[in-house]
């Protein structure tokens, strides 16, 4: 019996001459949040919508709980959905709509009641049942959606950028009670969104795709400490990326390599992947955070490349400084720095900065 609840193998999505999503193949385990991230236009939403059975895949094969999807409808998938738009019925009261699923399923009035009671009370809206949607706050409206596509019991839920319509703060919200949510159910969440803080706060595991293509998948950690391309590195947080126009052989060994960076040819060294071909070597990540001052360094791990700087510019952000600090004519770093020191970040001084070697990250494109 696999592990999967939903499994894509060799699945390809053309629309006339377009291939939207190119031959990808990808997971969802069970159990698990997992978010398809992604731009617009990189074949995420028609990612979801094969899986839902809303398109037909132009080839490859969709599973769900191990049993191939071709020529299954999307009503007897048994999956629940929740749309960007929450797409509540007006005219019926909360009851009402989170007991659709289950009037539609040809259930008995006791079952009914008991399945909306026990949704309601997953999603925190005990007490609710005879408001009318426009009675309700942007959140509260999402929490129905999530508690009308889970009251049939779905052993999997596919969320399409749900939060996209809620302001910030209840955007914010909105993911520690999603979370909260799925965690209480046990039950396997695919989220599809264009928000990569949404997926870094809330998921187990995140697929990047680009182009129609699985650009990186693995857990948030490892998507944003180990990008494995300069366009996972960018999309995910923020990032110094670098060319690297040189790199010196001879002085590889089992931790770290002598790199050149730019067009100013920048000396700097960074940690070796074994799994890494040295031709293959395009670019560098460097994160923001790992900028810092060097009377800092002590407090590094391992050793450090050691650079002097002069500050260009800087952004209070409150609790941080963003800083760009420019290295030499044409190398500028951008840095996060607690506000504490604001004293040493002048615009136009001097600064000394260290960079661990572990925070190079190197890129093969």
């Amino acid at each position: 019996m696999s592990n999967n609840d939903i499994e894509l193998l060799s699945v390809s999505k053309q629309f006339g001459s377009n291939c939207i999503v190119d031959d990808i193949n990808l997971a969802v385990p069970k159990g698990k949040f997992v978010s398809i991230l992604g731009p617009s236009g990189c074949g995420k939403t028609t990612t979801l919508n094969m899986i839902a059975g809303f398109e037909k895949p132009s080839s490859g094969e969709i599973r769900i709980r191990g049993r191939n999807q071709a020529g299954v409808r999307p009503e007897a998938r048994k999956i629940g959905l929740v749309f960007q738009n929450y797409a509540l019925f007006p005219h019926m009261t909360v009851a009402q709509n989170v007991g659709f699923g289950l009037k539609m399923q040809g259930k008995s009035r006791e079952d009914i009641s008991e399945g909306v009671a026990r949704a309601l009370k997953s999603v925190h809206l005990e007490g609710f049942e005879k408001r009318y949607p426009k009675e309700l706050s942007g959140g509260q409206q999402q929490r129905v959606a999530v508690a009308r596509a889970i009251a049939p019991s779905p052993s999997v839920l596919l969320l399409d950028e749900p939060l996209s319509n809620l302001d910030l703060k209840l955007r914010e919200a909105m993911r520690v009670e999603l979370k909260e949510i799925q965690q209480e159910l046990g039950m396997t969440f695919v989220y599809v969104t264009h928000d990569q803080e949404e997926a870094m706060a809330m998921s187990d595991r995140i697929i990047v795709m680009q182009g129609g293509l699985v650009a990186q998948e693995g857990s948030p950690a490892d998507i944003y400490n180990q990008p494995r391309t300069s366009f996972v590195a960018d999309f995910i947080g923020k990032s110094n990326i670098l060319p690297v126009s040189g790199l010196d052989d001879t002085a590889i060994d089992d931790a770290c390599v002598r790199l050149l960076l730019g067009e100013a040819n920048l000396p700097i060294i960074a940690a070796w992947p074994q799994d890494l071909v040295p031709g293959k070597v395009r670019f560098c990540c460097i994160r923001p955070e790992a900028v810092r001052l060097a009377d800092a360094a002590g407090a590094m791990d391992g050793p450090v490349n050691l650079l002097t700087a002069s500050v260009q510019k800087v952004v209070n952000l409150g609790a941080y400084l963003e800083a760009w600090l420019s290295v030499n004519d044409k190398t500028t770093l951008k840095s996060m720095i607690r506000s504490t020191r604001m004293d040493m970040l002048a615009v136009g001084s001097r600064v000394e900065l260290a960079i661990a070697h572990s925070a190079v990250q190197l890129l093969e494109q």
